[in-house]
C-alpha cells in the first residue's frame, strides 16, 4: 500500500513538473514571438510608406498584420520626414513628393495622385486637392491610392469651391473646413462649414459672421487645434476640435504683401523689405507678431535677375522657394537655409509649373483598413 502511494506521489510530482515545463516552454515562446513583433514594428516604422505599402506587407502575414494595425500607422507618422508635394499644374499633371534627409540631401519620389488641379493643403500624409474644370473637390493619400471625392458644398454641379482645408482633431478623426463668403447690402457675411471626413455625407454649418472677410491666402493648419484663416486686417484662430473662433487684427507692417506659411507648428508671415526679406511668428493665444530672421536680397545663379519669388513651404531650418528668373523665363526651385544663409538651387526638380504645399509620406488612412 506504501509503495502504491509512493508510485501515486511521485507520478502526481512528475506530471506537475512536466506542466511546469510545458509552461515555461510557452513562456518563454511567447516572450520570443513578442520580443520579434516589438524588434519589427520597431524596425518598420523607420521605413519609407511607400516601401512599406508596395513591398513591405506583401513578404508575409505577420507583418501585413503589423502593418495595418492603427498603432503602427500612427508610430510611423512620428517617425516620417517632412518634404515637399509638388503637384504640377499642367497636363499630365501628375505628383512628387521631395524628402529632405537629415544630412540636407533629397529625394524625389514619384506619387500615385490621379487627380488633376491644385492641392490646397496636406494633412498626416492625406491631400487635400481641387479640380478647378469641375470644382470637384477630393481628399487622397497619394501613397495607398484612397481617395474620396467631397460633396459640393453649394449643391449642384461646376460649382467652385470656397477656401477650405482638411485638419485632424486629437481624437483622430479628419474634419474639412470651408467659408463661403457672400455680400449682403454690401457687408460681407462669412458662413462657417465643416464636414467629418468619412462620417457625414454633407456640410455643416457651425457660425456666420459678418466683417473683413478678404483672404489672402488658403486656410493654415499647424497641427494640433490651430487652423488660420488671413484676411486682409485680421487673423482668425480656429479650434478645430472645438469649432470656436477668436480674431487677432494684423498689425500695419505686416500687411505689405505678406506671405503666410506653417513653419513647424507656428504660422508664420513673411514680408518684402527694403534690404530683403523679414520672418515673423504668430504666438496664437496673445496675438503677437515676433520677428524671427531678416533674409537679404537672394543670390541667384549668375548672370540670372529674379522676376518673381513665392515662398512655398518651410522644410526645418530651409524655406523652400518657387522663382522665376530671367532671361530664360524658367520657373526653378530653391531652398534658403536661415541658419546658414545659403541659396541653393534644388536641382532634383525638372523645369516645370508646380504647386507646392507641406507633406510627409504616409499610410494615415480615415477608412477602416487599408486596401
Amino acid at each position: 500500500m506504501e509503495e502504491q502511494k509512493d508510485v501515486d506521489a511521485a507520478h502526481i510530482c512528475s506530471c506537475s513538473c512536466s506542466e511546469t515545463h510545458n509552461k515555461r516552454q510557452q513562456n518563454v515562446a511567447s516572450t520570443v514571438c513578442l520580443t520579434e513583433d516589438i524588434i519589427f514594428f520597431n524596425i518598420l516604422t523607420r521605413l519609407p510608406a511607400t516601401f512599406l505599402f508596395k513591398s513591405a506587407r506583401l513578404v508575409c502575414k505577420a507583418w501585413a498584420a503589423i502593418i495595418c494595425k492603427t498603432q503602427f500607422v500612427d508610430a510611423h507618422l512620428r517617425h516620417a520626414k517632412s518634404g515637399v508635394f509638388l503637384q504640377s499644374t499642367r497636363p499630365t499633371y501628375g505628383a512628387r513628393f521631395l524628402e529632405f534627409k537629415d544630412n540636407g540631401e533629397y529625394e524625389v519620389t514619384h506619387l500615385n495622385s490621379k487627380y488633376p488641379g491644385r492641392i490646397l493643403n496636406s494633412c498626416d500624409g492625406l491631400s487635400l486637392l481641387l479640380q478647378y474644370s469641375t470644382g470637384a473637390l477630393h481628399v487622397s493619400n497619394p501613397v495607398t491610392n484612397q481617395e474620396e471625392r467631397i460633396p459640393y458644398l453649394l449643391g449642384g454641379d461646376n460649382l467652385m469651391y470656397p477656401p477650405c482645408a482638411i485638419a485632424r482633431v486629437p481624437c483622430g478623426e479628419f474634419k474639412l473646413f470651408a467659408a463661403n463668403v457672400e455680400k449682403q447690402a454690401g457687408v460681407s457675411v462669412c458662413h462657417w462649414y465643416v464636414l467629418r471626413l468619412g462620417i457625414d455625407n454633407s456640410w455643416r454649418k457651425i457660425g456666420t459672421e459678418s466683417g473683413d472677410f478678404d483672404f489672402k491666402c488658403i486656410p493654415i493648419y499647424t497641427g494640433g487645434y490651430d487652423l488660420y484663416w488671413v484676411t486682409e486686417h485680421r487673423v482668425i484662430v480656429m479650434d478645430v476640435d472645438k469649432e470656436t473662433f477668436k480674431a487677432f487684427p494684423l498689425p500695419q507692417e505686416l500687411q505689405w504683401h505678406p506671405q503666410y506659411l506653417k513653419m513647424g507648428d507656428c504660422l508664420s508671415s513673411i514680408i518684402f523689405v527694403e534690404q530683403g526679406f523679414q520672418v515673423y511668428t504668430f504666438e496664437p493665444k496673445s496675438g503677437k507678431w515676433t520677428l524671427y530672421h531678416q533674409i537679404g536680397h537672394l543670390n541667384y545663379p549668375h548672370g540670372h535677375e529674379v522676376l518673381s519669388e513665392f515662398f512655398c513651404v518651410w522644410i526645418n531650418q530651409e524655406v523652400i522657394i518657387r522663382s522665376t528668373l530671367a532671361p530664360s523665363l524658367r520657373t526653378l526651385i530653391f531652398g534658403y537655409n536661415v541658419k546658414t544663409r545659403n541659396l541653393r538651387m534644388i536641382d532634383a526638380i525638372e523645369v516645370g509649373s508646380y504647386d507646392l504645399a507641406h507633406h510627409s509620406n504616409s499610410l494615415v488612412t480615415w477608412k477602416t483598413v487599408l486596401p
